[in-house]
């Protein structure tokens, strides 16, 4: 497993969420409980992980979403 995402922005972590479900590509969110009960002040980052076959097929999956979006 290898680290995809570190974030505090639920929003975006949520986005990735459902970019790797809709792309049937398995990920384990760590930290989740912990981030949201240190208060918020970004000291505990939420981590998004994939499998090692999967990592270059979401980061390309994750960055042309990012791409399509930025041009509309």
């Amino acid at each position: 497993m290898q680290i995809l995402i570190r974030s505090n922005d639920i929003i975006y972590l949520t986005w990735v969420k459902s970019i790797l479900s809709h792309n049937n590509i398995e990920f384990f969110v760590l930290d989740e409980s912990m981030a949201s009960t240190e208060g918020n002040i970004s000291a505990i980052p939420i981590r998004i992980l994939v499998d090692d076959d999967d990592l270059k097929k979401a980061k390309y999956l994750i960055s042309q979403t990012e791409n399509n979006n930025n041009k509309n």
